[in-house]
């Protein structure tokens, strides 16, 4: 969760330093490190993740016949020497975080945002489409797995998974054309009177 409001550009780390604050008292600074250690570390896997896809300009030395050891010592060190120099630069979660918050609105559609800001922010975005897609609730998942327990019991334990599905699915369907009934007989009950 602390990811996700650090990637709403209306509230980024304030909204997790304004609460944190209230929730945690003292050990709030440590909490609120914490989450952005965790976004610089999201910011780093999801690079190397995109880097290990494509090619450094020194590979070719390393995959061909270079025939000079020395040559490919020149390469490491020239690998150390640009991880050495993109570890002090800036990453794009910092220049996002510099940025000034987007007004709070109620309409605002984060993952708009996120489509017509990628150009600016690519790991940021691939980051944001993952995390955002995570529903909040799981009460879904926990009532699929409560009926499936009312499903399969000590005596129907040797059901088939499509049979399961299939009785699963027309319990679903039984409940919602049951619902819908007494919706509509409610609501021509409220007409008549």
């Amino acid at each position: 969760m602390g990811v996700a409001s650090v990637l709403d550009p209306r509230y980024k780390m304030d909204l997790l330093e304004y609460y944190f604050d209230k929730l945690y008292d003292i050990d709030c600074d440590l909490e609120i490190s914490r989450i952005r250690q965790l976004c610089y570390d999201l910011v780093s896997e999801y690079q190397a993740k995109k880097n290990d896809g494509s090619s450094s300009g020194f590979s070719s030395f390393e995959e061909g016949n270079v025939g000079d050891s020395g040559m490919s010592d020149f390469v490491k060190f020239m690998a150390k020497k640009k991880k050495a120099r993109t570890s002090s630069m800036k990453t794009e979660l910092d220049y996002y975080l510099e940025e000034d918050n987007l007004p709070i609105t109620s309409d605002f559609d984060i993952l708009s945002w996120w489509k017509t800001n990628g150009l600016k922010y690519p790991t940021l975005q691939a980051i944001a489409r993952d995390v955002l897609a995570i529903p909040i609730t799981t009460v879904a998942s926990e009532s699929a797995f409560s009926a499936g327990g009312q499903i399969l019991s000590p005596n129907r334990s040797r059901l088939n998974h499509t049979t399961v599905e299939a009785l699963m699915c027309t319990k679903s369907w039984l409940w919602n054309s049951d619902y819908l009934g007494k919706l509509i007989k409610n609501k021509l009950a409220l007409m008549v009177n």
